[in-house]
């Protein structure tokens, strides 16, 4: 089961003091140019300068939930002893405070912070702590549930250095990354690792693209920045697997750009809907249709009225092109359909009966 990293245990109620690692940082944009790259003797990475030269860009966030919650008996014995219980006859109606801890970074020194949507989620109340120690209040001003990304405002209370995003498309199986953050409130904790896999699918949204890493990953990294060796973020770190040890998986860099850069920059982007549920094929379909290897995805659904339904595909038909692509999976359409923009005109190739048929689709808006 994925578990979110946001399900941090209630009795960690005292926030530690961040220590500063970095005295010495500028107060004007992060790097304009990729740092170069370091490594120790052996050819494993030399982080010291790494770190110190990467501290001030992470930030510590704690959030503060006021929850209402119909009850007719007793708590849970977690709320209890912090925060007491109304033996209201009425007792429709109790209320209690929750506090949760995330990570996050400077996107740019105006005081822009991103972290991931589910760290802030029904808060009340959230602080950023900076690197200098300062306590700054913030305000959510967009938020992307579908891929767990937010961006937060404080005023700068001084000068921020900024991160560097990298091109988290050309990142590389192997590569060493690092992962600085806040895990179980430890301030400033660091930990490496490298990408273990990319493209990963959780079935938490039908952007699911993770970059899977081995740099340990724990509750309280939420929001966090993956950094490569030339100090660029290039996953923002969002969940792990409850049985495993070792599996993190941090949102790919180019979805912080999605959030940051659209035009109506305080909206949640737009992603396009295709209305279909699919089947990949299996080895034994493939051989039976003569190929080598599977390849497209198979209708299972039509949704009525929905832009799949109003351009003809019909259940059973295969699927082996979109957009000038070959459809690997059910996954990799889902990705292009995401990626579409509602009103977008996309050509897919369908094979039905044993006949090839091209149909025009146009991308329609996903729902809430």
């Amino acid at each position: 089961m994925i578990e979110r990293l946001h399900r941090i245990c209630a009795v960690m109620a005292v926030l530690m003091a961040v220590s500063v690692l970095a005295p010495k940082w500028d107060t004007g944009a992060a790097g304009s140019e990729s740092r170069p790259r370091t490594t120790a003797p052996g050819g494993r990475p030399d982080l010291v300068e790494l770190i110190k030269d990467l501290s001030p860009v992470v930030v510590y966030i704690s959030i503060e939930k006021h929850m209402l919650q119909q009850s007719s008996s007793e708590p849970p014995p977690l709320f209890r002893p912090r925060y007491g219980w109304t033996d209201d006859r009425s007792r429709d109606r109790e209320r209690y405070q929750m506090d949760s801890l995330g990570s996050g970074f400077i996107y740019d020194a105006e005081g822009l912070i991103v972290t991931n949507a589910h760290v802030v989620e029904g808060a009340t109340k959230i602080l950023v702590t900076l690197t200098s120690g300062k306590v700054c209040p913030a305000t959510v001003i967009a938020a992307h549930p579908t891929v767990d990304l937010a961006l937060l405002k404080i005023k700068p209370p001084h000068g921020l250095r900024k991160a560097q995003l990298g091109d988290s498309s050309k990142v590389q199986v192997g590569e060493w990354v690092l992962v600085l953050g806040n895990p179980f409130g430890l301030v400033m904790s660091a930990t490496q690792g490298i990408v273990s896999a990319k493209g990963r699918f959780l079935g938490l949204g039908p952007a699911d693209d993770f970059l899977q890493t081995d740099a340990s990953i724990n509750p309280g990294n939420s929001g966090g920045p993956l950094f490569n060796m030339a100090g660029e973020v290039i996953g923002v770190n969002t969940a792990i697997i409850g049985p495993g040890k070792g599996i993190g998986f941090s949102i790919p860099a180019k979805y912080v750009r999605e959030l940051v850069e659209e035009p109506a920059k305080m909206k949640r982007p737009v992603r396009g809907w295709l209305g279909i549920y699919v089947e990949d094929m299996t080895t034994e379909q493939a051989r039976a249709l003569g190929m080598s290897e599977p390849r497209g995805t198979y209708v299972d659904e039509v949704l009525k009225a929905a832009p799949a339904y109003n351009a003809g595909l019909k259940r059973g038909d295969l699927i082996l092109d979109a957009a000038s692509e070959q459809i690997r999976s059910g996954r990799h359409l889902s990705r292009i359909v995401a990626a579409s923009k509602p009103g977008d005109l996309v050509k897919m190739t369908v094979l039905r009966q044993g006949k090839a048929y091209t149909l025009d689709v146009v991308i329609g808006k996903a729902p809430e």
